[in-house]
């Protein structure tokens, strides 16, 4: 058994913060002496040590959204759901910088293939492919990002426009606006490269060059991270 402050040192996280997971329901309940005083366990060290690597960097909502389900997962101290949780968790980030390259190299290059190759998309199918949910597609439409289908009519997607969502999807988790965004495409669908280059250009100077390297780079420790996580969760016999 422990005292917070044994917590803290055995873990590095302020007791502030161990008490802020403990409200968030991240913790399994703990226990309190009759003077009031909390007590943690050994499972209490790992969720601890968990939340603070997970909760380390925040790359998209994705992959925050499946964190969570892996803390859960600890929390209830299951662990063939966690290692199912964790497997999920791996893959999602694994297809995100899978997309993310994909996104990068199109941006970039701008390498869109024009000719219409006959292959069409539903909006289902084209979000998950990109990496995001229906109602974002929507969204995009209606902020004029992709065109906008007819009303009352089931919406298809070429090919072409597919290279666009992954392109949006990039340009939105990397932190550009919706209007830096719908000034880039402008400046591209009129050939203009180097105009629609200085929209991706904050006063600063760093670019979508950077900018994506940088998030590439985030994408990359959170998979080095979950490595972490899993021999974390061997240590103390969560997994087997």
């Amino acid at each position: 058994m422990y005292k917070i402050g044994e917590i803290s040192k055995l873990t590095g996280v302020k007791e502030g913060t161990i008490r802020f997971y403990e409200k968030c329901g991240f913790l399994e309940e703990v226990k309190r002496l009759p003077n009031g005083y909390r007590t943690y366990n050994d499972h209490h060290v790992f969720q601890v040590r968990l939340c603070d690597i997970v909760f380390d960097s925040f790359v998209n909502s994705r992959i925050r959204k499946s964190s969570i389900k892996l803390i859960e997962t600890a929390r209830v101290w299951d662990g063939g759901s966690f290692e199912e949780a964790l497997n999920e968790y791996k893959a999602l980030i694994k297809k995100d910088i899978r997309r993310t390259e994909k996104a990068i190299n199109i941006a970039l290059e701008w390498n869109i293939n024009k000719a219409d190759d006959g292959k069409i998309y539903t909006k289902k199918q084209a979000a998950e492919l990109v990496g995001t949910t229906p109602e974002a597609i929507r969204n995009w439409e209606r902020n004029g990002l992709i065109p906008q289908s007819e009303a009352y009519k089931k919406r298809y997607y070429s090919g072409e426009v597919l290279e666009r969502l992954y392109v949006i999807r990039l340009l939105l988790d990397t932190g550009y606006s919706i209007m830096a965004i719908l000034k880039f495409f402008r400046f591209m669908d009129e050939g203009k490269k180097k105009a629609a280059g200085k929209e991706l250009t904050d006063p600063d100077g760093e670019d979508l060059q950077s900018r994506a390297d940088y998030y590439l780079k985030a994408l990359n420790k959170v998979l080095k991270d979950s490595k972490k996580i899993k021999n974390l969760a061997l240590t103390h016999h969560l997994l087997v």
